[in-house]
């Protein structure tokens, strides 16, 4: 009898995320994962203690990709508005081919239950750093402003939900720089 397949947390995640993005969050499930894993469902309680947990893996994943495509850009010299720009934008890219997965770091309170992520903490604290950067006083409401926007336009992007006419890319850019401009003149007027 041949040795049962070893299951890494790495291929869990792959396994789950290619399902999610494929066949939707819905279609996440112990018996998918462990059937594209090539392992019986009860093998993956080793692993995860339920659905959820997969969620959180997908979540984990999406956070550090996307913490990893932000980081990309750091180190530029461009003035706190235009690295705030930059982030929205790698979040619309990020959620362009990722979408499924992208709905997953704001999943709320099914995947917070636990202390966030190494990468969600340290998406959380990069873009806490060019909010401060940008904006007066404290970072979170610009911060959760800004995520909010973004997030909402790239579902409604993905939903194929904007079906009035007009470039969907420019009025992103016009979104964008509204916010961002009107955080950053909220900084100006409170120095």
């Amino acid at each position: 009898m041949p040795a049962p397949q070893r299951v890494t947390r790495a291929a869990l995640t792959d396994a789950a995320r290619a399902i999610a993005e494929r066949d939707g969050i819905d279609a996440v499930t112990i018996s998918a994962v462990a059937a594209a894993v090539g392992v019986r469902a009860p093998s993956l309680y080793k692993h995860v203690a339920h659905r959820h947990d997969l969620l959180r893996l997908i979540a984990d994943d999406a956070a550090r990709e996307l913490g990893e495509d932000i980081a990309a850009l750091a180190g530029s010299d461009e003035a706190p508005a235009a690295g705030l720009r930059a982030i929205a934008r790698a979040f619309r890219a990020f959620s362009a081919r990722s979408p499924r997965s992208a709905s997953l770091l704001f999943a709320g309170a099914d995947l917070s239950a636990q202390p966030p992520s190494e990468g969600m903490a340290a998406l959380t604290a990069t873009l806490l750093g060019a909010v401060r950067d940008a904006a007066p006083g404290d970072p979170l409401p610009a911060a959760r402003t800004l995520t909010a926007w973004a997030h909402g336009f790239c579902t409604m992007e993905q939903a194929g939900a904007f079906q009035l006419g007009g470039d969907v890319d420019e009025a992103f850019e016009f979104g964008l720089a509204t916010l961002v401009d009107a955080l950053v003149v909220r900084r100006d007027t409170t120095r």
